[in-house]
């Protein structure tokens, strides 16, 4: 009773010991699975952040060189009346995408605006009476290009941003300044657009950069925390000055995820956990009695050749009590040119593609099959239950599969694997389980050498 009582205590310890370990597996892949996810939903954030960049540049360039006749018709009419103004205009508006109102100020004073409509309280605008627009024409004359300013409130009303063109009489020279040309660009219709919006309800979003100053200006739309603690960051290019628009968490990224998606190692470690604690009391007493005579080979941690060989004694006595209904197969896996890879590249790239072949091996079978390491890059499988060698192709081709889809990375190389599969069936007619094995070996050869 005492030594009953001891093995329960022993079992139970194990058991409880088991279940630790488990949980502790699942919840650490758990935590790994989602840091993944989350890592996958930045990048995505990021690959958005860059496509955002990319169509507000192209965009407001695309509206600011829809107005490009505007300059050349000034220069050709410096002291003259534009009295096909609103056709002019209209067609400036017909091509920027986000064109809301443009306007001509000969000697900064605004003469021509369109459409009138709504902005008549713009006509005879004196720029200089304005010390925040004011301040970017200089800067556009100064330059003598495009300038991005704004956001800017406008004197009939609501924010835009404003493009400032100087015009010159005598370009490319540039001496004589004639006056400015304004496009006013539709604040919301190109942020909604560009995906402003939208990316907005997934993460904070902020624009830098007040007048195209870059790092260097203000915040100009959303928060300033969002810079401080921004996961991705992109710089919007202008002829002159940018500016720099940033995004943070509004909430941890994995909430925007179902709630199964982003706890599956749960959903499928502890459903795996009861099957197998349930398992656990059922193969107890087999898998005792395996550990006793089983031996591993050190590197794969499959079965080495001494429990091969007397694994497959067992099924070829098996069989032949049985008069061949207790059928089995043995597949011979030899990895070709193996020794170029060890010799090319050191026995770490080969330790490790004998490790990566074994787990291939391992995910291409039942449980009940017995895959062992026999030596060097040979590998043998135990098959029960197969009577078929129709069954054996299939099994084979997918064991080779398994082996050559993919390569495996070494120290960022890839490695390409190829391997040659033989495989025999039991028949009456081997006299012992050597005969099978050169059987076998003959069969992966046949392979080999392209005779099969």
């Amino acid at each position: 009773m005492g030594a009953i009582s001891g093995k329960l205590w022993i079992v139970r310890t194990l058991l409880l010991t088991f279940l630790v370990i488990f949980v502790g597996l699942i919840e650490s892949f758990n935590v790994s699975q989602r840091n993944f996810m989350r890592e996958g939903l930045y990048t995505r954030a990021k690959e958005e952040m860059l496509s955002i960049r990319f169509r507000l540049e192209a965009s407001i360039l695309s509206d600011i060189y829809a107005a490009n006749g505007l300059q050349a018709l000034v220069t050709l009419r410096p002291d003259g009346d534009i009295t096909d103004w609103p056709q002019v205009a209209a067609s400036v508006l017909r091509k920027g995408k986000h064109v809301q109102v443009v306007g001509l100020a000969p000697n900064d004073v605004i003469k021509y605006i369109y459409p009138l409509e709504g902005n008549q309280a713009a006509l005879g605008l004196d720029y200089r009476t304005v010390p925040q627009q004011w301040k970017s024409i200089n800067k556009a004359r100064e330059i003598q290009d495009i300038f991005i300013s704004g956001p800017v409130n406008l004197v009939q009303g609501g924010k835009a941003i404003v493009a400032r063109v100087p015009i010159f009489t005598d370009p490319p020279i540039n001496s004589q300044y004639w006056g400015v040309c304004s496009i006013v660009i539709n604040w919301d219709s190109l942020f909604s657009e560009s995906g402003v919006e939208t990316f907005g309800y997934s993460y904070n979003f902020a624009i830098r950069g007040f007048d195209s100053s870059g790092f260097q200006g203000e915040v100009f739309f959303g928060e300033s925390s969002t810079f401080d603690n921004a996961f991705a960051t992109e710089i919007v290019n202008f002829p002159y000055g940018s500016w720099v628009i940033a995004a943070s968490e509004k909430k941890d990224v994995l909430k925007q995820l179902p709630w199964y998606q982003s706890n599956i190692v749960r959903l499928q470690g502890y459903p795996v956990l009861l099957i197998l604690i349930i398992l656990a009391f059922i193969i107890y007493r087999l898998y005792t009695i395996a550990n006793e005579r089983a031996m591993f080979d050190e590197l794969t941690k499959l079965p080495n050749r001494r429990y091969f060989m007397f694994t497959l004694q067992h099924f070829f006595e098996l069989a032949e009590r049985s008069k061949g209904k207790n059928s089995f197969a043995i597949v011979n896996i030899d990895l070709d040119k193996f020794k170029s890879i060890n010799d090319k590249y050191g026995h770490d790239a080969g330790d490790k593609v004998l490790i990566a072949c074994s787990e291939r091996i391992l995910s291409a079978l039942r449980a009940s099959d017995i895959v062992s390491r026999m030596g060097g890059d040979e590998f043998l499988i135990l098959l029960p239950r197969i009577n078929r060698v129709a069954d054996l192709d299939i099994i084979s081709k997918t064991i080779e599969k398994a082996i050559s889809d993919s390569p495996v990375i070494y120290d960022k190389t890839l490695l390409n694997i190829h391997a040659s599969v033989g495989y025999i069936l039991y028949h009456s007619k081997f006299v012992d389980i050597d005969d099978m094995l050169k059987a076998a070996d003959e069969a992966m050869y046949a392979v080999k050498n392209g005779l099969a």
